[in-house]
């Protein structure tokens, strides 16, 4: 099927969100699209085919239940990709018309992955007149779900320039942001890390063992089941920068981090992790 005519089809059932039922008919659908009336006719037929129209009366058409699953679903599609595209940039009508191209054509991964920047537009414009905010508080603005978001961890004094600790290695990047009923936890999945010993030059392996966070000021050992670290988000502290396309949340909270390195059981050491959404 030629994509002009998979568009016309969505623009179409789109139609049936815009009119009472009694007011959808072939002449008004064909008014409102441009298109000449044989051209929806064979459209409605197309879709009574496939379940998605009711055409027991060929002049008022109406959606199945099938049907209104459909169009909600690509409606949806549509706001979510009109949303990033204009945040990008693109001006509405540019972005009306390439949103319903991504509605039809892009996978349900890619959709997750616009849903979620949907996401952190909106609560981003939410907390854009907040200079200094709470991780509670952003996570009760946020809807259900798991978000990727980058991180660092750094060092807590700097170290011949270098800023960056070596447990920034330690876990598997970005972190998952967990919300559930408006509450937030952070997870971190470690990873087996490769050191050169500085004085032997013997290459040894080490892993983050334990991560304790300072909440309230006392440190408390965050929650592991070998495979992965994880934390409260109301833990974290963020600080609003910037504005518009550039505006970033910037999250962090003071940590400790013990660790493995060959068959040695390292101290623990201090650093912060920063979140940035």
């Amino acid at each position: 099927m030629q994509k002009s005519s998979d568009i016309l089809k969505l623009r179409t059932l789109l139609c049936f969100l815009s009119y009472d039922e009694k007011e959808c008919t072939v002449t008004k659908i064909a008014r409102t699209l441009g298109e000449e009336k044989y051209a929806i006719s064979r459209v409605l037929q197309s879709l009574q085919r496939e379940g998605f129209v009711n055409r027991e009366n060929p002049r008022n058409p109406h959606l199945t239940r099938k049907g209104e699953e459909e169009v909600n679903k690509y409606a949806n599609r549509i706001r979510i990709s009109m949303n990033h595209l204009m945040y990008e940039g693109l001006n509405v009508d540019s972005a009306e018309k390439n949103a319903l191209y991504w509605a039809l054509y892009n996978t349900d991964d890619a959709m997750d992955i616009f849903q979620a920047a949907d996401e952190r537009y909106r609560v981003k414009y939410e907390m854009s007149h907040k200079k200094r905010f709470s991780g509670a508080e952003l996570c009760s603005k946020m809807k259900d779900g798991v978000y990727q978001f980058p991180f660092l961890i750094y060092k807590e004094h700097i170290d011949n320039g270098n800023h960056i600790s070596w447990a920034n290695e330690g876990f598997e990047h970005p972190c998952s942001l967990r919300i559930k009923n408006g509450v937030g936890t952070i997870h971190l999945r470690t990873k087996v890390m490769i050191e050169r010993h500085p004085k032997t030059g013997e290459v040894v392996k080490g892993y983050a063992k334990s991560l304790k966070y300072l909440e309230l000021g006392e440190y408390v050992s965050a929650e592991y089941n070998g495979t992965a670290l994880s934390f409260p988000a109301s833990a974290v502290n963020f600080l609003n920068i910037g504005s518009g396309v550039g505006q970033i949340l910037h999250g962090s909270v003071c940590v400790k981090l013990g660790s493995f390195v060959g068959n040695v059981n390292r101290p623990e050491f201090s650093a912060v992790f920063t979140i940035l959404i």
